[in-house]
């Protein structure tokens, strides 16, 4: 069987990236993959001198080649919009790493000011009521964890995967007869680390309790909550100290809660970090965190991975945290008591290291039950030969066309992006607003890369 695999991967800087490069040794053992790339060169060798690398054009010329299209798809249009135009000409297996993906399709709409492809898109799903939404998301009022834009995107796959129960009951809603399959998340099992040695390697005393928020800093990760109760928590527990892990800056509210609850000798963070590094962290931790409200129906690939460092798990009482046993979970009420459930359960955490190490040992054996990546890559490889199957004639509808008046295209446009601005700076602040948009020029501005990488034949 032969695959072509659409994703990002490092240098990019995202857990999709992490994720795919991870899977794809698992999968070429049970067939020959190609990998389809958009506008740069791929950082790492064993990736990169393995599998042969194809531009979307490539792909394109060539689609019937390949057995089936494998698509990874999340919630940016920078990294996963040039999957789309494929994905019409060549359908395939969807893997969805978010149910919403706002971001990408309002960016292949609203951006392009092809504000007719939203009304349809939204119509796929919300009916004659599409068009007055299309609306309000142009000027930004609208809850984005309440918006689905992904009936396109299935509309344009033979099947979809979904990383959890709760992610697949989401889609099939929209899937109509088409299959929809829960695999996995796969994470590699690595051999564990001595904690007391990592604590020491990054200057954490022997004794103290570290408890590790391994999310990343968008808005939506509840940062200051976890910020109030670690201050209720230090007079109590001296010895707490509170590890953020990933890249990005904290928001202004957050920084703001770090100087006047005093918390600067408590919190560290530490920026974007190579896997080695990030690992290393894990194993110091005592116990993690992954606090998310609204979600998009994702799983945390981050929280997965502490797991199999053996460590308890603190998270969101919602979406797809819910599927996680409680022998290794205590999981906390999004709302009013959200702070004091989250004093508590790092109390008991703190103050009964029994029952962190029991719980720590049922993470870690709950991931090499469930989450192996050996399971993930041989579920895939099931599924597409299910889908093969099956023969594919319904007609792919074309969602996307541009349209033809410059003057509302450039209107739409501009109004949209003044708004997302907006939303930005409410979210996150004028410097790290100013850091995103100049991430996203230089992106914008990236020559395509049309060397190919050697490795595997056309």
């Amino acid at each position: 069987m032969r695959l072509a695999f659409f994703s990002p991967f490092n240098p990019l800087k995202t857990g999709v990236a992490d994720y795919s490069e991870e899977l794809l040794p698992s999968l070429a053992e049970h067939s020959d993959v190609d990998l389809v790339v958009d506008r740069y060169a791929l950082s790492n060798p064993a990736i990169r001198d393995r599998f042969r690398v194809l531009t979307p054009a490539q792909f394109i010329a060539h689609a019937d080649r390949y057995d089936m299209a494998v698509y990874q798809l999340a919630n940016s249009v920078d990294q996963h919009g040039y999957m789309v135009p494929c994905m019409k000409h060549a359908p395939g297996i969807t893997v969805l790493h978010d149910y919403y993906l706002h971001f990408l399709m309002l960016g292949l709409t609203l951006m392009k000011g092809d504000m007719p492809a939203l009304k349809r898109t939204l119509s796929g799903k919300y009916g004659g009521s599409g068009s007055a939404l299309a609306h309000r998301m142009l000027f930004g009022l609208f809850d984005p964890y309440q918006v689905s834009t992904t009936v396109p995107l299935v509309n344009m796959s033979r099947g979809v995967i979904m990383h959890s129960r709760f992610g697949e009951r989401l889609v099939s809603e929209d899937a109509g007869a088409k299959p929809v399959r829960v695999v996995p998340m796969g994470i590699p099992i690595r051999p564990l680390l001595d904690p007391v040695a990592m604590k020491r390697k990054y200057n954490f005393a022997d004794d103290s309790f570290v408890l590790a928020s391994v999310s990343t800093l968008s808005h939506t990760k509840r940062i200051p909550t976890i910020l109030q109760a670690v201050s209720r928590l230090r007079s109590r527990h001296p010895n707490l100290k509170l590890l953020i892990l990933g890249g990005g800056k904290l928001g202004s509210h957050a920084r703001g809660l770090i100087q006047s609850l005093d918390l600067s000798g408590t919190v560290r963070q530490t920026g974007w970090m190579p896997h080695d590094g990030y690992w290393e962290c894990l194993n110091l931790a005592d116990a993690v965190i992954d606090l998310r409200y609204p979600s998009g129906a994702e799983t945390s690939a981050s929280l997965l991975r502490a797991m199999s460092a053996a460590k308890p798990v603190i998270a969101s009482k919602q979406g797809s945290f819910l599927e996680l046993p409680p022998d290794c979970s205590q999981k906390i009420s999004v709302g009013e008591t959200e702070t004091q459930e989250l004093f508590e359960a790092v109390t008991r955490l703190i103050e009964d290291r029994s029952l962190t190490e029991q719980m720590g040992s049922a993470s870690r054996r709950y991931v090499e039950t469930h989450h192996r990546v050996d399971l993930a890559a041989q579920a895939y490889v099931e599924f597409i030969r299910e889908v093969q199957q099956a023969p594919c004639t319904d007609p792919v509808e074309d969602w996307f066309s541009v349209a033809p008046n410059v003057i509302s295209r450039t209107a739409y446009s501009s109004v949209y992006k003044l708004s997302r601005l907006v939303a930005l700076l409410k979210n996150y602040g004028v410097s790290d607003t100013v850091r995103r948009l100049r991430a996203g020029t230089q992106r914008a501005s990236r020559p395509e890369t049309r060397e190919m990488s050697a490795g595997g034949g056309a």
